[in-house]
């Protein structure tokens, strides 16, 4: 069985009841179009983060093969290959949110 939180977020009242009119139109809970909404934004977002690694990772590859053709010893975007391998790694991280807006439940905010 697949563990559930229950999630909380502010959203202006018009578009709520937008929604929740359509939800009821087509026969769905509003939490069964959320789930599905999140979801579909994650595959999305995977995906384009996959190709953007791949992209960059061509790139650096024809740039190397570029610098080796001309008899450069070493190519000159190596410095800034090990720069993007730290900054843009295959995580999420990029888009969690700023560390002093975490909680831990533990506290008051």
């Amino acid at each position: 069985m697949e563990h559930i939180t229950l999630t909380n977020f502010n959203a202006p009242v018009a578009t709520r009841r937008r929604f929740d009119a359509i939800c009821h139109a087509s026969g769905r809970t509003r939490t069964s179009v959320l789930v599905d909404l999140m979801t579909d934004y994650v595959l999305q977002q995977s995906q384009q983060l996959f190709n953007r690694d791949r992209q960059l990772e061509r790139i650096d590859q024809l740039l190397e093969e570029n610098s080796v053709l001309k008899g450069l010893r070493s190519p000159p975007g190596d410095q800034s290959r090990s720069c993007r391998a730290s900054s843009q790694s295959r995580s999420y991280g990029e888009f969690d949110p700023p560390e002093f807006l975490v909680s831990d439940g533990q506290e008051g905010w």
